[in-house]
Formats: structure tokens, C-alpha cells, sequence
């Protein structure tokens, strides 16, 4: 067998392995809002886009039309899985184009060493694990993409440049400086073709960034500030949202330290490495310390060229002492292992677990609000809930239904929330419709005397005489059981 059947062995095994974490995480309701906010948008296909965490359409926030292409894959299977699936592939593509530009300047051996080590790199397994978001495509297509140009295939490379432009907004920007730099390298080395159409990568580039904000946020309905500015409201002062950290926070150089410490620093022996830096400067710039949390989505900016520059550093090294190349992979895999399996920053004993009673109770609860009450819930909930345009986050959202889980362990909804749940019932402005094993279903609205003609249905359970017509689907769900 060959090494670069190998390669492909691993990715294949990454990306089902990844999968099946996916799918453990979503059937045990730990994906978190993420997940329920691009179902809503993309299932939403025809119909704007939008989703009610983002108030409206999706592309108001971000340029995303790489999502269109999900479409097909969630509306045919009708499972937000469809997406866990289409990221955990997305990770699974990153290996092989590393392997192949690793192959060119060193041994089949080392090359082989490069792809394991980008398979197991932790913040790339965490970008794989966590909530499905665009993001998640821009390592794979950026690798290809690199690939495509070192290999002079000018016409992949421009597909692979297209579709990273389609990931979202700041990819425009971190191509343009990735294209400004390889201008200027392959000017000095007098190459005239890659220098050539790095230059036309810088043009498209800048220009995909003015035509979002000229003409694609309008169109999507964009009339106030764009969303994403709030990581960047240093003048707002301390806040709650997303964790406020100031500039002297511990958070950022630990963080390029979980980036540069599986790879043994070996990154900064390539000056590819400065293609990394435009990404570490949007992360680490925020003031919200969710940015430059490991496990999140937004690492995606600069794995890709850490990893380029982790290969080229291998290839320098192993150009002066082979040995000294082959005990730095070794070190790597081994300490990549390791953080997987003590330090992971996909937090696997939070986020995996058998599935339980309580998530079939959970399941009821999600099919007897179907798909489209007005229904406010936490965040766990509403990722099962993409395909509800109406559903969002918030259980004392200004929603007609509430759908709560007393055994959730969130401080914040049993010191606040459930009390004013409770006062609800207590003044009649709300009702107890259905409960079992802690999750309950409350409908707002109407008047005292309505909600005391409730009932109890003899399992504990309570239900109005006079349902609505938006309980069809939980009288239906009922007479199944």
C-alpha cells in the first residue's frame, strides 16, 4: 500500500470517527445554539435565509454561499446531522493536501509523519467537534488550495480560491494578504505565473469583501451595524457577552501556546508561518474571550497555515538533519496524542455521553413541538430545532410556548428563569402543559381563568380541555405513545 493510500485510510477514518462523535453529542443534546441557527438558516433556502438568533437573514452577518451547497444534503435527509456529517468530511480533507505539498521536499516517511500530525492537531479536531458552522470548510479548502498553486495547477487553484471566498467575509482578507505575500515571494523568485495570479487573488479578493458589505448585506436586509463588530467594541467597557477579558489576559499567549506546542514550534522555523499571523490577530483582537477559546470554531482562520508552515519547517529541517526532522514528528504525534486524550479542547467528558432516559423524554418533548410553535427554549433544545423557523433561544423570550428542563445544570436558570416561570403560573398568564422527568412545556398568553381549566392527564402531565390548534402534533404524538 502506498503512503498516499495511507493518508487517505486516515482521513477516511477521521472523518467517520469524527461523525460518530458528532452524532453521540447531538442524540445526547449537547451541540449547543450553533447547530439550530444554521439549520434554521439553511433549511430556510427559499425563504431568506434567516434564522431568530440572527433576527433575519443569515448573510446580514456573513458572506456565506458555500451554504447552498449544504442545502441538498439537510433538506434530503431532513437531519440536522446532514451538517455534522458535511464538517466532519470538511475535516477529514485536510490531511491529504498536506501530505502532498509535505511530499515534494521530503521523505515519503516524514510526509506520511506531516498527515498524521495534521489528523490528530488539536485545535483542528476542535473545529471539527464542535457546533457546525462555515468556518469549518476554510481549512480544507485552504490546504487545497495551496496545494493546487505549489503544484501549478492554476485552474484547481482558482476553484479552491473560489470556494474559500465563499466561506465567509474574512477569508476575502486572508487571502488578499496571503496573496500580497506570495506576490511578492514568487516576484523574487521569478516566477512569473504564481506571482501572476496571487496578484488576482488579491484583486478578487478585496473585491468579494467591498461587494458584501455594498451589496450583498443590503440585500439581505442589513439595516443597522454588522453583528460581528461587538468582538471588537473595546470602548463599550466590561460586559458579560461572550466573556469580556482585557488586553493583558492570560487567555491570549496560553492560546498560542495550544496552537504552537502540539507542533512543537516548528511552525516558526518556515517564514510561511506569517501567513498564520493575520488570523491570530483577528482571534486574539477580540475582546471576547470566546475568539481565542481552543475548540471553537474560529482557530479555522489560521490552522491551515500553521500546519503549511509546520511541513515547510519539517522540509528545512530535515534538509540539514534528517534525524533531528523525524524525532520532532515523533514528538508531535506523541504530544497531539496526548492533549487528545488528557487536555483535549473538545472537553470530551462534557460534551459525550451515553444516551439517556432523560434525552428520549427530551426527544418527546422536541416531537410534541413540532415544527412550528412560537417556542422559546435553551440552547441544547433549539439545535433540535432548526427545522421550526419559529424556535429560538430564550425560555422567557416574548415566545406563546416555553420549553424548559429543570435538571439542566445552569445556575442562571435556577436562580432567575424558573422562578419567574413559576410566577407566570402562580398570576395565571401561563400554564403547565405537559411535564415528565423535569422537562416542561408552558404556553403563555390569555387569561387567568383559561388556564385554570387545565387538567391532569394521569401521568403527570397537564393539558388544556380546549387545545389550540398548534397542539394537533402533541395529540398526535400522544395517541402514538
Amino acid at each position: 500500500m502506498t503512503d498516499l493510500r495511507r493518508v487517505w485510510l486516515i482521513a477516511a477514518a477521521y472523518g467517520v470517527v469524527l461523525f460518530a462523535l458528532g452524532v453521540d453529542r447531538y442524540a445526547t443534546y449537547r451541540a449547543g445554539a450553533d447547530l439550530g441557527l444554521f439549520v434554521q438558516s439553511i433549511a430556510s433556502v427559499f425563504a431568506g435565509f434567516g434564522n431568530t438568533m440572527e433576527r433575519g437573514s443569515h448573510f446580514t452577518y456573513h458572506f456565506s454561499p458555500i451554504l447552498y451547497a449544504c442545502a441538498p444534503f439537510l433538506l434530503a435527509t431532513h437531519s440536522a446531522l446532514a451538517l455534522t456529517a458535511l464538517q466532519a468530511l470538511a475535516g477529514a480533507l485536510v490531511p491529504p493536501p498536506l501530505y502532498l505539498i509535505a511530499r515534494k521536499r521530503m521523505s515519503a516517511s516524514l510526509a506520511l509523519g506531516v498527515a498524521i500530525v495534521a489528523a490528530l492537531y488539536p485545535p483542528m479536531v476542535g473545529v471539527t467537534f464542535t457546533d457546525f458552522h462555515e468556518n469549518g470548510f476554510a481549512p480544507a479548502a485552504t490546504l487545497w488550495l495551496l496545494w493546487a498553486l505549489d503544484a501549478g495547477r492554476f485552474g484547481l487553484a482558482a476553484a479552491f480560491a473560489a470556494v474559500a471566498l465563499c466561506i465567509k467575509e474574512d477569508q476575502s482578507l486572508l487571502l488578499a494578504f496571503g496573496g500580497i505575500w506570495g506576490a511578492f515571494a514568487y516576484t523574487r523568485a521569478k516566477d512569473r505565473a504564481r506571482a501572476t495570479f496571487c496578484g488576482a487573488v488579491v484583486v478578487v479578493s478585496l473585491a468579494t469583501f467591498v461587494a458584501f458589505f455594498t451589496v450583498v448585506r443590503p440585500l439581505a436586509g442589513a439595516t443597522d451595524i454588522w453583528g460581528p463588530t461587538h468582538f471588537y467594541a473595546w470602548s463599550h467597557g466590561p460586559g458579560t457577552r461572550g466573556g469580556i477579558a482585557p488586553w493583558y489576559s492570560i487567555g491570549r499567549p496560553a492560546y498560542v501556546l495550544e496552537a504552537l506546542v502540539p507542533v512543537c514550534f516548528v511552525a516558526l522555523w518556515s517564514p510561511a508561518f506569517v501567513l498564520a499571523i493575520p488570523g491570530f490577530v483577528e482571534v486574539l483582537g477580540s475582546h471576547e474571550s470566546l475568539t481565542y477559546t481552543m475548540g471553537t470554531h474560529y482557530a479555522a482562520v489560521w490552522i491551515p497555515y500553521v500546519l503549511l508552515a509546520f511541513a515547510l519547517g519539517i522540509a528545512r529541517i530535515a534538509a540539514r538533519s534528517p534525524r533531528t526532522a523525524t524525532n520532532l514528528m515523533r514528538t508531535s504525534i506523541t504530544i497531539c496524542a496526548l492533549i487528545l486524550a488528557v487536555a483535549s479542547p473538545t472537553h470530551w467528558g462534557h460534551y459525550l455521553g451515553p444516551y439517556t432516559g432523560h434525552d428520549a423524554v427530551l426527544d418527546r418533548a422536541v416531537a410534541r413541538a413540532g415544527t412550528s410553535l412560537d417556542l422559546g427554549t435553551f440552547d441544547e433544545v433549539y439545535a433540535h430545532l432548526g427545522f421550526d423557523p419559529n424556535a429560538r433561544i430564550g425560555i422567557l423570550a416574548t415566545t406563546r410556548y416555553a420549553l424548559a428542563d429543570t435538571t439542566y445544570p445552569n445556575a442562571e436558570f435556577t436562580r432567575n428563569v424558573r422562578p419567574v416561570l413559576l410566577q407566570e403560573v402562580a398570576a395565571g398568564t401561563a400554564r403547565l402543559v405537559w411535564s415528565e422527568d423535569g422537562v416542561e412545556l408552558y404556553e403563555r398568553g390569555g387569561t387567568p381563568a383559561a388556564h385554570a381549566e387545565g387538567a391532569h392527564n394521569g401521568r403527570g402531565s397537564v393539558v388544556a380541555r380546549a387545545r389550540p390548534h398548534e397542539w394537533r402534533a402533541i395529540d398526535r404524538s400522544r395517541r402514538n405513545e
